[in-house]
């Protein structure tokens, strides 16, 4: 599958103008560059509930400051 696509992507690369090329260029690295999510997402929910408890306005004083209300 790998070449099939990485000729497809050749080809059609090759048909875009200039200024195009440098948004496919762009994307290409935000996609290289972006955090993938763990293959298992249980750890990773399990470990943010580990911590203590967190009440609503701790969470709006953390989000919004001492003076949100």
């Amino acid at each position: 599958m790998g070449d099939s696509v990485k000729g497809l992507i050749v080809e059609r690369l090759d048909r875009l103008p200039g200024p195009v090329l440098q948004e496919v260029l762009d994307f290409i690295e935000f996609l290289s560059q972006r955090k993938t999510l763990p293959e298992d997402p249980v750890p990773a929910v399990a470990g943010m509930l580990a911590g203590s408890p967190v009440s609503a306005d701790e969470i709006e004083r953390e989000l919004y400051g001492e003076d949100a209300r």
